[in-house]
């Protein structure tokens, strides 16, 4: 069932992500939907969000939120939440990062809430003054 409120839609966004659910997550983003891979690098759209995300999940990493924080207005929602993504299962590609994930969400035509942009990285820190 899709989510008629930006919480449940980040909720559900949670529960796939800590459950590596890729069918679960794929329903929650708009078809134009942009996802930052890592600072600097963007997936445009649902095929690149997937593919990113197929890969992750082949890692099969750990993963927590806490600290959820919305901001929402009548078509709009900011989520942002405290996470952590553990494996110690790859002896030669370690993933222990502990970061803050933004995303905003926009309301559907049908009501629905869906991912419009998704950062996992958080804010990027500033470009470094080269003076």
């Amino acid at each position: 069932m899709l989510p008629k409120t930006p919480r449940v839609a980040a909720n559900n966004l949670i529960t796939a992500l800590c459950d590596n659910d890729l069918k679960a997550l794929m329903t929650l983003y708009e078809e134009d939907a942009t996802l930052v891979v890592r600072p600097g690098m963007l997936a445009q759209g649902t095929a690149a969000i997937r593919t990113y995300y197929e890969g992750l999940f082949t890692l099969k990493p750990d993963i927590k939120y806490d600290a959820r924080v919305f901001t929402e207005t009548a078509d709009l929602a900011l989520f942002t939440a405290n996470w952590t993504i553990l494996n110690e299962a790859l002896e030669n590609f370690p993933v222990n990062r502990t970061n803050c994930h933004v995303a905003i969400m926009r309301k559907q035509p049908d009501g629905n809430w869906l991912i419009a942009v998704d950062n996992p990285w958080g804010p990027e820190p500033p470009p470094k003054n080269e003076d």
